[in-house]
């Protein structure tokens, strides 16, 4: 198994792409923390894998800080970091120009797009440099290629991942931390199946190398190789998993 005992945290892991990747993360033989703030549905899935659920807010220092000490006092140690919760479709994402954008709404994704990533890399880097090892995976999105203009908050804070992959892949190398960062493209998930967002999908899909959806299947694999020894010699760099529809 390619994650044999390896301790993986997972944020945003009770839904949709945060799920597949925890399920195959543990399916590989990692230990794998569920970080969310949905806790019914971290403990669901938890269960269903053998994993363990943390109730994380990624936009509190206080939490994050909690679930990298609870971590570590619970398994020894932190080896994967797999920076994955973010504000898109099922927290009624705010789509129109920026000039209408309200204040409150730029706050609010960005304290959990970017905030909360700046806080759990900020939390996991000191237990990783103690270990003089581990793996910060990103999750950004293709929209940051496209410049998709319906959601300006959200592109702009997936560009600020890229960028802080960038920095911290500099920063961390001394210490054998590799930060990398992949960005899935319009992907369909077991909780998001309605007429508007299957017509987004195949919208996606049409502008594609490979014109179909995208599904989790689809994007999983990219995660594990970035979590695995198989990367070990890979640091800073930006994978786009959308079959096709940005050419990088």
């Amino acid at each position: 198994m390619r994650l044999d005992q390896k301790v993986a945290i997972i944020t945003g892991a009770a839904h949709g792409l945060g799920r597949a990747y925890a399920e195959r993360f543990a399916a590989e033989g990692a230990k794998v923390v569920i970080a969310d703030i949905d806790a019914e549905g971290g403990e669901r899935v938890a269960k269903a894998i053998g994993g363990w659920a943390r109730t994380t807010d990624v936009a509190d220092w206080q939490s994050v800080q909690g679930l990298a000490a609870e971590t570590v006092a619970r398994f020894g140690r932190i080896d994967i970091l797999l920076n994955n919760a973010a504000v898109y479709e099922r927290a009624n994402l705010w789509k129109g120009p920026l000039e209408d954008l309200p204040l409150e709404e730029w706050d609010r994704l960005m304290a959990v797009n970017l905030r909360g990533v700046f806080l759990c890399c900020k939390a996991v880097i000191p237990v990783m440099k103690r270990q003089r090892g581990g793996k910060i995976i990103n999750v950004a999105s293709s929209t940051f290629f496209s410049g998709v203009g319906d959601m300006p908050h959200y592109t702009i804070s997936k560009g600020g991942i890229v960028a802080m992959t960038r920095v911290l892949a500099k920063q961390l190398g001394e210490w054998n931390i590799n930060v990398n960062c992949f960005t899935p493209g319009s992907t369909l998930t077991e909780e998001e199946i309605t007429d508007e967002v299957m017509e987004r999908r195949r919208r996606a899909a049409a502008g594609r190398a490979f014109k179909r959806i995208e599904k989790p299947e689809d994007v999983v694999g990219t995660a594990l190789f970035l979590a695995s020894a198989d990367s070990d010699f890979i640091t800073g760099a930006t994978i786009v998993v959308d079959g096709g529809g940005v050419l990088y």
